[in-house]
């Protein structure tokens, strides 16, 4: 499953129906909806962090035993750390960035339910 897709295409959603003039009603099914999905992506966002500082802990880690006691293996175990967890930060920051947006979706949609 692609996540970002499966983000950009609820958030592409939710905007086009915002657009449109719904009904209370509406807007009610609108925002469980969308409750939901920002509880399914906060869950993502913990493991994607949780993954992510043991990716940094195995780094250091690392680093030390470099520092300790120098040998090409920890080097290679490094390098293999810093490509694995460069991906890992930027994809826990797209989650990060994108739910906070999501925030301000639902108190785009609660206004609107309140008016």
């Amino acid at each position: 499953m692609n996540i970002k897709k499966y983000m950009k295409e609820h958030e592409s959603s939710l905007r086009e129906q915002l657009l449109l003039k719904g009904s209370r009603q509406t807007l009610d099914i609108l925002k469980t909806k969308h409750q939901r999905m920002i509880q399914y992506m906060q869950q993502e966002r913990l493991i994607h962090l949780i993954v992510t500082l043991a990716f940094g802990v195995f780094l250091l880690t690392a680093l030390a035993i470099v520092l300790i006691k120098p040998n090409l293996q920890s080097v290679i175990l490094i390098g293999l750390f810093l490509i694995l967890l460069v991906p890992y930060i930027s994809h826990y920051f797209y989650l990060e960035n994108t739910v906070q947006v999501w925030y301000k979706l639902m108190d785009d949609i609660e206004s609107r339910a309140r008016s």
